[in-house]
């Protein structure tokens, strides 16, 4: 098994010890390789905001040749550990900047079988928060199971509670990752769906990215993806809200 690992830290600190406990505790329980990217050395640029991913495609994004490799490894993985310090309330300007790159995915979901696990730290506030916004936007993306773990770092050394809660998050993480179940999605991302799918049919002509996936074959047929199971409740409703965002 593989998990990609977007350390969002300008460098290893608190952050990066959490990240290492983790690690080690989900080694403990399964044949794991971790991929290790640290946003700091990927000398990213800036997101400029053009639109090219959203409106022509991921591959006419300026800082394509940094972004291809990055998503073509969360791609080959199952799994999906993303960390970030708390600055001003908030995830680290690296990791924002990353999540910028990566806007398309609003629009075009595909991560829908991947796991993901966030890591949060803090002297003070905002781990919690900012944990949830990730795992907003990894919702967002398509991802079928999202676990937080916000630590409120406030020593030089994590305390023995914070320990046990790490490595209790790791366990939990391995115990998901072991199970390979695909749970079924929720209400919300079967709404979000149709109305992507059918406002794809209204807002963008044949040729932009966004109509040519959703209306690929996988995309065009059912209600959500064809890797996802779904209950006959949500499939109504996505079907209704389809119909409705059509008419």
């Amino acid at each position: 098994m593989k998990c990609v690992v977007i350390h969002g830290s300008p460098r290893r600190g608190n952050t990066w010890n959490v990240l290492t406990l983790i690690k080690e505790e989900i080694r403990k329980n399964l044949d794991i390789e971790f991929i290790d990217i640290e946003l700091r050395k990927e000398n990213l640029p800036i997101c400029i905001g053009c639109f090219n991913c959203i409106y022509k495609g991921e591959d006419k994004c300026p800082h394509k040749d940094i972004m291809s490799e990055i998503v073509k490894e969360i791609k080959e993985a199952e799994a999906l550990i993303i960390t970030s310090p708390v600055y001003s309330m908030q995830i680290s300007g690296l990791l924002k900047n990353f999540i910028d790159h990566m806007s398309y995915n609003f629009h075009r979901p595909s991560l829908f079988t991947k796991k993901a696990l966030i890591i949060t730290t803090t002297a003070g506030a905002g781990h919690k928060d900012a944990a949830n916004y990730v795992r907003s936007v990894l919702n967002y993306w398509g991802f079928n199971h999202v676990q937080t773990l916000p630590i409120a770092y406030r020593s030089r050394e994590l305390t023995e509670k914070n320990k046990i809660k790490v490595l209790e998050g790791g366990k939990k993480f391995s115990e998901e990752l072991k199970s390979k179940k695909i749970h079924k999605p929720s209400l919300k991302s079967v709404v979000m769906f149709n109305l992507w799918k059918a406002m794809s049919k209204e807002k963008y002509e044949e040729g932009s990215a966004d109509y040519d996936y959703w209306h690929s074959e996988d995309m065009s047929k059912g209600v959500f993806s064809p890797q996802v199971p779904i209950g006959i409740l949500k499939k109504l409703m996505g079907t209704i809200i389809y119909g409705l965002m059509n008419k």
